[in-house]
Formats: C-alpha cells, structure tokens, sequence
C-alpha cells in the first residue's frame, strides 16, 4: 500500500515537472527565435538607411558640382567635400552589414565600384573647370549615365534588402504568436494533471488507512502466536527437546512453528547421538592415555582391563591373549580364583570367538548361574559379551566382560575400537622387548668396537716407527738420485737407457712424494695424538691437587706448619703443572696452524715505555746504556699487543744478554719504501754472528754457539718463535750482523695488521694461560734479572685493627709511588720486591688487598696468584694484577679481583683504590643467583652461604628483574651456560634499569667465548669467572670485594661444617672411576666427612656393586673407563626401576666438546669438570643428597 501511495505521488509530481519544464523550454526558444527575428529586421532596416545614405550623399556631391560648373564658386563645392568624405565610410558600412549574405555582398561591390566611377568622372569635370579648361556636353550626359546605373544598382540593392525585411517581419510576427499559445497550454495541462494526480492520491490514502487498521488487528494475532514459538524455542535452547508448537494455521507462522517442532526432534536425536559419541571419544582417549609410555604387557594388559569395566559399569573383565595354538589368560579385573586361565582355539566362548573374530554377546543369562563375589556378598549378572583383540586380519586376544546392563550398538563400537587400540599397544610391548634385545647385541657389538680401538692405537705405535723407517728410505732414494745423475752424464749417447733412467727417477719421485705423505700424516696422527691426551693427563693431577688441598686444609689436626706448607707446596705445584699440560696442548694447536692473533690499536709511546721500565734495571746491572725512542711521535698501530711485545722482549733481551759493553737501541721509523709499514730495529754493540751462522738462528732449537762450552745459555726458540709470530702479523725480520761489532735485527710489521692477517679472531676462543712459547722466552730472560733492594714500608708499624695493603712489585720507583698513595688513603703498605716472599707477608698481615706484579724475581706473579687462592687464610684476599702485557684474562681465571695494564697512571691508580675504598664500606645485602640448572645453582648458594652471604635463587630473565625491583640485590651472579642470547637479554635488561646501572653482575660461565662474545660480555659486567678448579673460590673472592666480605665469619663458617657432616653423616657413595689414584684421593675426601665409600673401576663393576649396595645414597661416575663407559653404564642404571631416581653425577674432562650434553641425555643427574674443585663436589653431593634443607 505504502508502495502504491509513493509511486502515484511520484509520477504525478514527475509529469507535472516534466510539463513545467517542457513549456519552460518552449517558451524560452520562442522568446530566443523572437529576439532573433527583431535583431534581423533591426538589421534590414539598418541596411537600406545605409544605402539610401550612400545614394543621397551621391547625389548631393553632383548637385555640388553641377553648380560649381555653372556658378564656378567654391561655395558650391560644399556638398560635393561633404559627399567625398562620406561616400566611402557609407559604402564601407554597407559591406559590413551585408557580410552575412553573400548576394547582397556581391551587390554592394558592384555599388562600390559604380560610385567609386562616377566620383572619379565627378572630379575629373571639377579639374578640368579649376584649370580653366573646357568640358563638354557629352561628358555630363556620360555623367547622368553612370549617375541612373548607380541609382538603379542602389535601389535594387534596397528592393532585395526590403523583401528580405518583409520575410523576416513574418517570422517575427509568428514567434510572437507560438509564445503567446505556448504558455496558456502548459498552465492549463499543469493544472489538469495536478488535478488527476491530486484525486488518485486521495483514494489511495483513503485505501491505506483502512488496510493499516486491518494490519493492526493482524499484527495483534501474530504476536501472540510469535510469544507462543519463542517459549517453545526457548525451551529447546535450553535441553528440552521434547515440547512442541500447537499451531495448526496455514500461514508463514504455521510453516515456522512446523519446522521448529521438526527441529527439536532432530536436536534430540543429535545430541543423543553426540552423547554417545563423546562417551565412547572419552573413553578411547583414556584408555590411549593410559597405554602411552614404555610399559611391560601384564601391567599394560591389567590396566586396560580396568580402565574398560569400570568405564562401561561392568562388573568384571579378562583378557587373553594368544600364543601359538593356545590363548593364555594375561590380565583381569575382578575375577575369580577358579576361572580358567587357558583355551585351546575353539575351546569355550573364549577359542570360539578367537576363531570367528567377532564379538559375541548373551543377555538374559540366569542370575544364579553366573555371579561375582564381593565382601557384602555375591554380585549377579545378567550380560557377557567377547571381543576379539584384531590386529589387521589376526586375531591375537579376546576381552570377555560381564555386566547386569545389554550392550548396544554404541557400547559396542567403543569395545571394538578400545580392543583395537590394546591390540596395537600390546604389538608395541612386544616390539619393545625385541629393541631391547637388539639394544643388548648392539652394547656387546660396542664392547667389540672398543676392543679395535685398542688394536688401532697400537697401529698408531707402528706407524710412528713407520715414519721413521720412511725417513731412513728417503736418504737412501736421495743419494740413489744422485748417483743416476751421474749414470746420465756418463751415458749420453745411450739414449733408450737415458729414458728408462728417467723413468725410473720418475717413479722414485712418486714414491718419494707417497712416503713424504705417509710422514706428514705421521706428523698429524702424533699432533692429534696430543691434542686427544686431556683424560690421561689430568686425571693423575686431579688426585695431586685433591690430596694436596685436603693434607693443608689440616681438619684433622694433625699436621705441623712445614707439613702444611709442603703440602701447600704439592698443590701449587700440581696447579703448575696443570697450567704446563694446557700449554702443551696449546703448542700441539700451534703447531697445526691454529696460533690465535688479537688485533687491537696500541700507541707505540706506550709500549716503549713499557718495555723502558721493564729493561732499565737490567741493563743498568750490566752497565749498558738502553735507549728507545720513536721517530714519529703519537704513532698508533693495530696490531696483536702481547705478541708484538713478546717479540721485542725477546730481541731486546737477547741484545743486552749478548752485549758486554756498550748500548743497546730500539728505534721506531716509517718504512721509506712503504709506508703502510713500520720499521722497528734492535741494535746492540755486542759479539755480533758470524754470516754462516745468520739464517740458522732463526730455527728451532739452534743458536750460533751450540757447543756444550758455550757461554750464554737459552733454548733457542725465540728467534724461531719471534718470525713465526711476525709473519702472522704480516712482516718480516731479518738480521745484519759482523762478529765482533753487534748486530741490529729488523722488524718490518704493517701499521694496520687487520688487513694483512687471515686470522678469523671471532671464531678462535681465547687461550686461558700464556703460551708456552712466551713463558720459556720470559723464563731464559729471568736468568739475567738481578733481586732489587728492600723498600722501607709500614710493616714495623701495623697494630691490631689496622688494615693494610700488600705490594709486589720489583719496580721500585713504581712500588715507592704505590706506598705513598696507599699512605694518603688512610692505609698502612707492606712492600716486598720479590715472589717468592708474598705469601708470608700475606698470611702475616692479612691485607685488605694486594697489588700483584706478573714478572717478579725468584718467583713469578702466577706461582703467587696460585699459592694465595690454594691457602685458606689468603683465598678472600682480593688480588689486583699489575703487567705490562696485557694478561687480563690469564689474571681473571687464575683468581685475579682486577687487571691494571702497565705504564699505570694516576686515574688508573685511583680506580683502583676505589673499588677497594667502596667494597670496604658497602652494607652486605644479599646476592642474586640467575642459573637454568636448579642444582647448580642450590649448590653455589649453599656454598656461599658458608661465608654467611644471603642468596636468591632465580632461573629466567623475568624472575631476575622481578626480585631485583622487588627485594633488591647487592650483586648479581648470571650463568652464561643458558643460551648466550638469554644471558646477553639478562645483562641489558638489568643495566637499563634505573638504579641498576652500577649493580656488580659476575658472569659464571663454563663456555667457550669468542672475543667479540667476551668484549660485548665485558660491556656489561664487572667481572667474568670461567668455571675452573678455582671457580668457586673465584666467585667468592668477587662477592667478597663488591660485598665487603674480606674477613670470614670462623663461627658461621664451623657452623655450617657441622651442618655438612650431619647431612654426610652415613651417607653411602659409589665412586666409579678407573684410575686407583683418583678413587683414592675422592676417598680420602669424603670419608672426612663420615661418608661410606664404595668403588669400582669400570661400568660392569658399578652394576654389580649397585646390586649389592641397593641403599646406595648418590653415584660419582667417570665418563672415560675400559669395558664399559660411564654413558653406558649410566644408561643401564637408568633401566633398573629401583634405581631411575638415584643421583648420578657425571665427571668430565672440560676439553672434551659435548660431554656435558652427550652425559645429561644418558641419564646423568648432574655433571663436574676434571680437576675436581673440592668445594663444588661438596656443594654438590650436599645438594642432591639433601635438597629440602637448602629450602
């Protein structure tokens, strides 16, 4: 209705504007042809006064001329000037306004031209009578000739122009009446239409109020029944499938109503069936569950049969299985004694079902005949069913469950898909025992394979004494080539023999080639040979330095002072040699091309300076005169520092050793030939080498005196080593020499090493101890150093409470400058010149710190670093290292506090107090502990907690700086071992915290690090402890300066031993190794501590000593070892249920890549390095034998 009332609105308005407009536009175009037809007959007019015009001045200039003629006054004249000037703008005129029509353009020229030619005739008579001439009759008849065709040509020119006013007078008059009509009829067809459109409306209005009423009453009715359908609706949505819509109408609500009752009966029958479904789902994944994991078959089997009775509600189960010809009861659930436990196939329900393979059921069945005992009495049933356990197209099983309920279609399908999945679980078990099988032939094959290698390093024996028979072979095939040479000379003009000789040279060569192949990989079998000795060498050591630290801590009491200091000797002794098997080691890389550069930029003022202030006391002892000096003043390089230094050291050394008298001078210029290169030249007036001599010096092991008389000793590897080390750097050395008058060695090195040197820095870790190559050099140089004078100190002067500092230094201007700033601190120094006397003046005095040379007379800064952190007295004494070469990590890994590179200067000095001034005055908080491994980290704090340090144990990120805003911490110890990328997320979270910019965070890390890893590691923390056989003692000794933690606490510290002896106390270990001295050592260590030790040498014992000791506590467990190695042997414990749980902690060598993780996937609790740091194992064994005390 709506619609109808709009469109007959709409297309009345639409006509009665579309009149509007049609007589608008008719009305516009009449008024337009109107105004058009009144300007063309404006125009007309306009051109036939023009005309008229032109012919009236015409005949006004004659008349003027007539009467000149007649009269021959000049006042007659008048009109024929007037007519002259007016007749062309006349006829100009014309032309123009006739533009438009070309006829009456064509007579308008022939106009022009006419009375162009009477005006011409005029003036001619007028000329003629002003000269005094005559003029003729026949002239003027001429005259009034062309004056008639001028005036005929002008009024037909008008006569056309009139018509065509006439015409255009017509079209005037007939626009005028097409307007006048136009209007009136489109007002009245307006007025029409509106008057139709206004009726139609009208009626439509009147047809749409009666219909909105009978909606009304309409809308009325279907809201009543619409209320009916959403409470029926509304009760399906909430579970009632069963009401329904009694609406019977023929209409859309009757068709809705009829749907919605046929949707409540297919929702009930959905969800019935989804019940069904997510029962039988549910159960399924259950019972997956349930059969996941390595699992033996009868404990499988007995928990399926479970799971499906007490899932179905049935009150009992079996289930057999089939072997061969026989079905054999393996599992069941509520059954009784007296059922029978095996069928033959065919035999009973059971074999009959194994055959059909399909599931049987019987419902009905007499209650008495068939019940279920229970303690309140008998349980009856009513139900059996069987099913067959299918595995593809065999039946392997049946399941045979007793109910008092009929199993339908439903129940059914789940006890067909749940024997299914037994069946493939069952098949799984039965795989799994046959891996196991296989796993034990492929451990025997193992065992075998480990017998070959035996046999392989005996074939390596061989072929050393191989490579020395091929060297034999090769002088032999040598002076055979000589002596064809000579057999060629001699047999020249035969020429066949000449060729068969050549050929056999030819192949003397190849073999040659092949036997100097087979002793180049002689030469790699021995250097691999050494780079794989690590386990062999260090285990011995291992119980050295165990034994050695348990005989000076003297627990016992028993030992006297020189007994405890010999003991303290061992240790330092053992720490020595450890260092001297790493140098070895490293030396065997060197010799594989492996020597790794640091690139750095130095100022070579400094390291002159350096090297002034090392020599001076030397050469002023020998009463020679040292000068060195740069040519280039401010000169800076990139090179490798240290080894750069070494090498100068080693000239320089070299040139006062060989110099009696005289000078010595290093000097520094550019290279004129290029100058990208420095040249550095050491010059001495000594004995000089003789030339035969020159080139030999530079190789290994040779001097230019070799006899045993010779007067100045050495190794002779420091030439050797120096151009080695120089060409790594990119330059060349050389020597100009004359016996009797000195020599100068030259040193030409690039100023920028970076570009000359193919050593990938980022991927060669840093070498923790000197080289061995620098410590031999340094060694042959200390021959000559002399022992300075005692300096004057305070050590007379030290009373009870007074705090002192302790400086080794040989420099004695430099230990001179020390004491007096230590003085202006408010500290009282101890100064002693030499090493081997720091020890007594630091067990003596007890200094709050000391600053520590490397080079020292007597004994060297590292055997005194080694003896501080070996003795328990001085172990927390934080120790500053002073050096001229640049050792900082070297310092660091021994126990090293600090690292101050040498010339020092006054900031550097000042920086230095001030970490000690600031550790002394710090309030002791607590520490932060940020460690992945739990027990690592309980162990570390648990140790620290000895020293009566507060600890807080966090394993991420987020947890870490949520404790250091929370509760706050005065120091932070992060484990770099988790991924190096969390740690370095660690370290910049912390440091972008406000008011943790200046937190002591001490990396405790057992990685390897490149120099770039280092260097950004180095950005963020104050210190980095590398995990070594003083790791904890290192970290305890960085706590102890940034905690203020010098003096120890003897009364906390008595007290947690005693607390370590109860948790010990009885404790019973299995120590697994096959090194007696180790088992020893480890031994004696624990049974300190009233442990009970018990050992064995190899995996096979462990077993057998495990089976036997079945309460063993805790397993100490060795990785390399004959028969059977820790990883296995590990591995078979884990199978043994009663020990899955028992602590194993793995002990491994640190130079062995993935130990650690190839230890953790066989099953290892818990892993420590090779040495054994005795604290760390305590920590350790503590933790994991009581962990709930650390809580």
């Amino acid at each position: 209705m709506n619609k109808s009332f709009l469109r007959n609105l709409q297309i009345a308005i639409g006509i009665s504007l579309i009149l509007v407009l049609a007589s608008s536009l008719a009305s516009y175009l009449s008024i337009q042809d109107q105004i058009e037809d009144r300007n063309n007959v404006e125009h007309s007019r306009k051109v036939i006064a023009a005309a008229n015009k032109v012919l009236h001045d015409l005949q006004n200039a004659e008349t003027g001329q007539r009467g000149y003629l007649l009269t021959g006054r000049q006042s007659f004249l008048e009109p024929y000037q007037k007519g002259l000037n007016q007749i062309p703008i006349s006829l100009q005129k014309t032309q123009d306004l006739v533009s438009d029509n070309p006829e009456q353009t064509d007579n308008a020229r022939k106009v022009t031209a006419l009375v162009h030619t009477r005006m011409q005739m005029l003036a001619e008579l007028l000329d003629a009578k002003q000269k005094g001439g005559e003029w003729h009759i026949e002239q003027l008849e001429n005259g009034k000739r062309y004056m008639d065709s001028c005036r005929t040509s002008i009024n037909q020119f008008i006569d056309i122009e009139a018509l065509l006013l006439q015409k255009r007078s017509a079209a005037l008059s007939r626009s005028s009446d097409n307007t006048l009509f136009f209007i009136p009829m489109a007002a009245i067809l307006s007025l029409l239409i509106t008057g139709i459109c206004f009726v139609k409306i009208r009626q439509d209005y009147t047809r749409r109020a009666q219909l909105q009423t009978e909606l009304k009453a309409k809308d009325l009715e279907m809201r009543k029944r619409l209320k009916a359908t959403q409470r029926i609706a509304a009760q399906i949505a909430q579970g009632n499938y069963s009401v329904r819509v009694k609406d019977t109408e023929r209409d859309d609500l009757g068709s809705l109503a009829e749907s919605l009752n046929a949707m409540g009966h297919a929702l009930k029958t959905s969800f019935e069936s989804l019940s069904k479904n997510e029962w039988q789902q549910t159960g399924i994944a259950r019972l997956n569950n349930m059969l996941v994991g390595n699992r033996m078959e009868t404990e499988l089997i007995n928990d399926a049969v479970a799971h499906l009775v007490n899932y179905s509600g049935a009150i009992n189960g079996a289930c057999y299985l089939r072997q061969q010809e026989m079905i054999q009861l393996a599992g069941a659930y509520g059954m009784e004694v007296r059922m029978a436990e095996r069928f033959a196939l065919g035999e009973g329900m059971v074999g009959q079902v194994c055959i059909d393979q399909k599931i049987k059921q019987i419902d009905g069945i007499v209650p008495a005949d068939f019940v279920s005992s229970c303690a309140s009495g008998t349980l009856q049933l009513s139900n059996i069913i069987w099913v067959p356990i299918m595995t593809g197209n065999e039946c392997i099983g049946v399941i045979e469950l007793g109910s008092r309920q009929f199993n339908d279609e439903h129940r059914i399908t789940f006890f067909k898909e749940a024997a299914r999945i037994i069946g493939i679980a069952v098949l799984a078990a039965k795989a799994r025992e046959e891996v196991q099988t296989l796993l034990e032939e492929t451990q025997t094959q193992t065992e075998e394979l480990q017998a070959q290698h035996a046999e392989l390093e005996n074939l390596n024996t061989e072929l050393e004494a191989q490579a020395q028979r091929l060297q034999a072979s090769d002088e032999e095939l040598r002076a055979q080539q000589e002596e064809l040479m000579k057999s060629n000379a001699e047999l020249e003009a035969h020429t066949e023999q000449l060729e068969e000789k050549n050929q056999l040279i030819n192949q003397r060569n190849i073999e040659v080639k092949q036997k100097a192949d087979a002793l180049a990989k002689s030469t790699k079998y021995k250097s691999e040979f050494l780079a794989n000795m690590s386990h062999e060498l260090r285990t011995p050591l291992n119980s050295i330095l165990l034994l050695s630290k348990l005989l000076a801590d003297n627990k016992e009491k028993n030992l006297c002072a020189e007994q405890i200091q010999s003991a303290t000797v061992i240790q330092s002794a053992g720490t020595s040699l450890l260092l001297l098997i790493d140098e070895i080691l490293d030396l065997s890389k060197i010799e594989a091309g492996k020597m790794e550069l640091h690139i750095e930029k130095i100022k070579v003022e400094t390291m002159l300076q350096g090297l002034k202030n090392l020599f001076e006391p030397i050469v002023a002892q020998k009463g020679l005169n040292l000068r060195l000096f740069d040519t280039i003043s401010g000169t800076e390089i990139y090179t490798d520092t240290m080894r750069l230094e070494q090498v100068l050291r080693n000239l320089l050394s070299n040139a006062i050793k060989f110099t009696e008298k005289g000078e010595v001078v290093l000097s520094v210029a550019p290279d004129q030939e290029d100058h990208a290169n420095l040249i550095f030249e050491v010059t001495d007036t000594g004995v000089g080498i003789a030339d035969n001599k020159q080139a030999v010096i530079f190789e290994a092991f040779q001097q230019a005196d070799g006899s045993t008389r010779r007067k100045y000793g050495g190794t002779g590897l420091g030439l050797s080593i120096s151009r080695e080390i120089v060409r790594l750097l990119g330059g060349q050395i050389s020597v100009k020499s004359k016996l009797g008058e000195g020599s100068t060695f030259v040193l030409r090195l690039p100023i920028d090493a970076r570009s000359k040197t193919n050593i990938e820095t980022e991927n060669i870790p840093e070498m923790v101890p000197p080289s061995l190559n620098l410590q031999l050099q340094e060694y042959d140089n200390q021959l000559d150093l002399h022992i300075p004078e005692d300096i004057p100190d305070d050590r007379e002067y030290i009373v009870k409470g007074d705090s002192s500092i302790l400086i080794i230094e040989d420099d004695t201007e430099l230990a001179k400058k020390l004491l007096e700033y230590t003085r202006r601190q408010g500290y009282k120094g101890v100064v002693t010149v030499r090493g081997d006397r720091a020890m007594q003046a630091a067990i003596q005095y007890r200094p709050v710190a000391i600053l520590l040379d490397i080079r020292l007379p007597v004994m060297d800064g590292w055997a005194v670093i080694d003896q501080l952190k070996a003795n328990p007295i001085t172990k927390h004494i934080p120790v500053h290292v002073m050096s001229a070469v640049h050792v900082r990590k070297q310092s660091l890994s021994k126990g090293a506090i600090d690292f101050v590179n040498k010339p020092l200067s006054l900031p550097q000095i000042e920086k230095m107090f001030a970490r000690i001034e600031a550790a002394r005055h710090t309030k002791t908080k607590k520490v932060l502990i940020v460690e992945e491994n739990a027990k690592h980290a309980a162990a570390l704090a648990y140790f620290l907690k000895k020293f009566n340090i507060p600890t807080e144990i966090q394993s991420s990120v987020e947890g870490s700086i949520e404790a250091l805003m929370d509760s706050g911490a005065d120091c932070v110890i992060l484990d770099m071992g988790m991924p190096f990328r969390a740690g370095y997320e660690a370290l910049d979270a912390i440091k972008k915290i406000k008011g943790l910019e200046d937190l002591p965070i001490i990396v405790f890390t057992g990685e390897s690090m490149s120099l770039n890893e280092h260097d950004r590691i180095q950005k963020y923390a104050d210190s980095i402890v590398l995990k070594t056989a003083h790791s904890y003692q290192r970290v305890l000794d960085e706590v102890s300066l940034f905690l203020h933690l010098i003096e120890e606490d003897k009364k906390v510290q008595q007290k947690v031993a005693s607390n370590i002896i109860e948790v010990f106390h009885g404790k019973k270990i299995l120590i697994v190794d096959d090194d007696a001295r180790n088992i020893f050592s480890l031994s004696k260590v624990l049974e300190v501590h009233r442990m009970q030790v018990v050992t064995a040498t190899n995996g096979k014992e462990a077993l057998q000593q495990l089976a036997q000791h079945s309460d063993t506590d805790i397993v100490l467990m060795d990785i390399m070892m004959p028969e059977m190695d820790g990883l296995e042997t590990i591995d078979r414990i884990r199978r043994l249920p009663e020990h899955k749980l028992l602590p194993i902690i793995a002990v491994t060598a640190k130079a062995m890549v993935g130990d650690r993780e190839k230890c953790m996937q066989a099953g290892a609790s818990d892993y420590i390095s090779k040495p054994v740091d005795q604290d760390q194992l305590l920590s350790l064994l503590r933790v994991w034998l009581c962990e709930g005390t650390l809580k």
